[in-house]
């Protein structure tokens, strides 16, 4: 049997960051600001659904998440 490997959408991601406390949403924007160099608004706006992630980004992000390195 093959591993179903799953990518990272934009709706996963919303619904991901849905999830967290308000402190952790802080945290994840934050982290993400500094690793991709974007501004904090920039991110807060991707994350709140004003603007859509790019599909780099969304790849990027996918480590991210799932080995939520941006908890460390």
């Amino acid at each position: 049997m093959q591993a179903k490997h799953e990518e990272l959408t934009s709706l996963g991601l919303l619904s991901y960051y849905g999830k967290l406390t308000q402190k952790e949403r802080v945290r994840l924007k934050n982290y993400v600001a500094l690793k991709f160099d974007l501004s904090y608004y920039t991110v807060d706006g991707k994350f709140r659904g004003r603007t859509n992630f790019s599909a780099a980004e969304l790849l990027a992000l996918q480590p991210i998440v799932e080995g939520e390195t941006w908890k460390q």
